[in-house]
């Protein structure tokens, strides 16, 4: 028997004709506003994250972005030292099992870790060992004089977590929490857009053919041409009787911009970065309101200052070095390095200018 001859699509591609649908590509090409607003969107929230802290006193080769990108993409790395490049390296890392035992302490942290490629793979079946056999001991002490050798400073490590860890020691990436949150707040632009269009008066039509359609557009380019000449009558030429198709159930552009604030401030409440809280009000806020919302991104803020700040009391009783972690000026709206001036000069306004611009945005 003769085997079967598959359909060459070639001719129905060259077409323009999709092969699966029998429709015109164009017709099966779907809208991606979407999708496009929220690779901006995934940008905007690497920089809030990676911004969040400012870091001192790093040894060459290493700096707090890159610190921060590893903590962000893969929630935790590794800092130690590698004896032959004389180099310290901040690298992700992967459990280190031994023949036998879990290769976890009585409170469940891991005791060995191998340090893996920045560039490789989430799943730790494609994550790529930096150095092949490598392996460090976990250091969670602050390691006294008398303590240290020099074994301890070439084969320890000391992990840095992005937040605490689970009690599975896993940390789950930034990248990853964030994600469903970008992609509901990249739903709102389209949503607004059409919105937008809706409140300009734009309807639709109905047409039965090609013939009709093609006088529909001829038609909105003579009012185009009208409005913008000051020609106050428009004569259109054609036999097409229109069926308006317009409705009016659509929102506000201005609830949707609203509901986007207000999952954008979850967003940062998750980084501990200040905001207007998730129900953010129009004009005034209370004192209480304000503490409330202050308290709860700062214990976030907290937390994640103190992970890495710990690990640097550590790093420090090991290598020597003075490495050390502080929340950039622009989140906390303090001069840390007394040279003046802090970079976000929006927090400098007043609470009598902020209630001034509350009170013209809700007369608007």
């Amino acid at each position: 028997m003769a085997e079967p001859k598959l359909l060459n699509v070639s001719p129905l591609i060259a077409a323009g004709i999709n092969p699966v649908t029998g429709l015109p590509l164009r017709c099966s090409t779907p809208y991606t506003l979407h999708e496009d607003i929220k690779k901006s969107l995934r940008v905007l929230d690497e920089q809030n994250a990676v911004n969040r802290f400012t870091w001192y006193n790093l040894p060459r080769g290493l700096n707090g972005q890159l610190i921060e990108r590893v903590l962000y993409y893969r929630g935790q790395g590794m800092f130690f030292y590698i004896e032959e490049t004389d180099k310290f390296y901040f690298l992700p890392y992967t459990l280190n099992t031994p023949d036998s035992g879990s290769g976890l302490d009585p409170y469940g942290r891991y005791v060995e870790v191998s340090p893996v490629q920045f560039n490789g793979g989430d799943d730790d079946k494609k994550k790529k060992l930096f150095i092949p056999g490598m392996k460090r001991k976990c250091e969670y002490d602050i390691i006294m004089p008398e303590e240290l050798t020099l074994d301890k400073i070439k084969n320890s490590c000391v992990l840095i977590h992005d937040y605490t860890p689970q009690i599975s020691q896993t940390v789950l990436q930034r990248q990853v929490l964030n994600e469903p949150i970008l992609s509901v707040m990249s739903e709102m632009f389209p949503m607004m857009r059409t919105a937008l269009i809706n409140e300009t008066g734009v309807s639709g039509m109905r047409v039965n053919n090609q013939d009709d359609a093609d006088q529909v557009y001829d038609a909105n380019r003579q009012l185009l041409q009208n409005a913008l000449s000051g020609e106050p009558l428009v004569p259109i030429v054609g036999t097409i009787d229109f069926q308006d198709l317009s409705h009016n159930g659509t929102g506000r552009a201005q609830d949707y911009l609203m509901a986007m604030q207000a999952i954008d401030n979850f967003r940062l409440g998750l980084y501990g970065l200040d905001s207007g809280g998730v129900f953010e009000k129009k004009s005034h806020t209370l004192e209480s309101e304000q503490a409330m919302n202050a308290s709860n991104t700062g214990l976030v803020m907290q937390d994640g200052l103190t992970n890495r700040q710990r690990s640097c009391d550590i790093i420090n009783s090991i290598f020597g070095l003075g490495v050390w972690v502080e929340p950039s000026e622009t989140t906390i709206g303090v001069d840390m390095n007394m040279d003046g001036k802090i970079e976000d000069d929006a927090s400098n306004e007043t609470n009598e200018q902020k209630e001034v611009y509350a009170e013209d945005e809700e007369s608007v």
